[in-house]
């Protein structure tokens, strides 16, 4: 059975080299990577993994944390976070909390015994004192201190968004969405709106509160009831999406005849004929996913990492 030093006689290069092409870190040119690679090829090297986290005090595990699993963005999200994360050596864990923060503590427990070696949190709660910025956390959209985020670009892409319901002769817009217990980018969607609605003299409509998945439905029927002169919404998130469009349907309300929308995610809006009645802002939700990994994987090897990444969302009109 080949060794590491019989690789790294074949390559040509020093073992240091060749465990940093083992564990995919930087530091190394592309032609000497693609002579370890050959050589570990032809000499059909494997290492003995277990022993190697063991040495390391590595898991070569990643946990993702997310409110709910049977959400479009969230699978979505989960689906390339276990993609990078697999291209780079880890495995993925996915906890849903599905409104337990105890489920959440958990896991911050397990990352503190090294069971897992880090973790992408998308929550709905704060965790003012818990130090977890000394740990290689990393949050999409939710703001910790000192803890670095990833987000799309909300509050633009948010306004072009209702710029385009004013374009389209919408006067009476509303604005409904969930809100977080901590600080989030998500709510500059609403900033974004509440600013439009202003700058163009006109009367601010919003319908924010604190829910659970599952809990859309009530939220669209209060909003409805209380202002049945609407003709465009704003609706952060493709789950509120749905619930106005059965709201629409059970009262014969025709879209976009009769109100214009816009979705904010666009996860399950794009295909089909949802295409061509809703207006919705994109999230680079696969960029995000990636951006995520590897901002988290930085964190594990002690490397400086930006506070703050923003992508750039799309938005999409029929």
């Amino acid at each position: 059975m080949a060794t590491i030093q019989d690789v790294a006689k074949y390559a040509g290069v020093g073992i240091g080299t060749v465990s940093r092409v083992l564990n995919n870190e930087k530091g190394v040119s592309e032609d000497t990577r693609g002579k370890v690679l050959a050589a570990i090829d032809k000499l059909r090297y494997t290492r003995n993994s277990l022993a190697v986290s063991f040495r390391k005090n590595e898991n070569r595990v990643a946990a993702l944390l997310v409110p709910v699993l049977d959400h479009p963005f969230f699978a979505k999200l989960a689906y390339y976070i276990e993609d990078e994360l697999d291209k780079n050596g880890y495995s993925l864990i996915v906890s849903s909390s599905q409104s337990r923060q105890s489920k959440e503590y958990a896991m911050i427990e397990k990352l503190k015994r090294r069971d897992v070696d880090g973790i992408i949190f998308v929550t709905h709660y704060d965790y003012k004192d818990e130090a977890i910025a000394d740990l290689p956390v990393v949050s999409i959209d939710r703001h910790f201190k000192n803890v670095p985020f990833i987000t799309s670009d909300n509050y633009d892409s948010s306004r072009t968004a209702c710029e385009w319901l004013v374009s389209q002769g919408c006067r009476n817009i509303a604005y409904i969405g969930g809100k977080t217990l901590v600080e989030s980018e998500v709510m500059e969607r609403a900033r974004a709106y509440e600013d439009v609605m202003r700058e163009r003299g006109l009367p601010v409509i919003l319908e924010s509160k604190v829910i659970k998945h599952g809990e859309e439905g009530p939220l669209v029927e209060e909003l409805f009831a209380n202002n049945p002169g609407l003709d465009g919404v704003f609706a952060s998130g493709d789950a509120m999406t749905h619930a106005i469009i059965r709201h629409c349907e059970e009262t014969g309300k025709d879209i976009p005849a009769e109100l214009k929308v816009v979705s904010y995610d666009g996860v399950d809006i794009r295909a089909g004929e949802l295409r061509h009645k809703i207006a919705f802002v994109e999230q680079p939700v696969e960029e995000i996913a990636r951006a995520s990994v590897r901002t988290l994987i930085a964190k594990i090897r002690k490397e400086n990492t930006p506070l703050k990444t923003q992508l750039k969302a799309k938005f999409i009109h029929y």
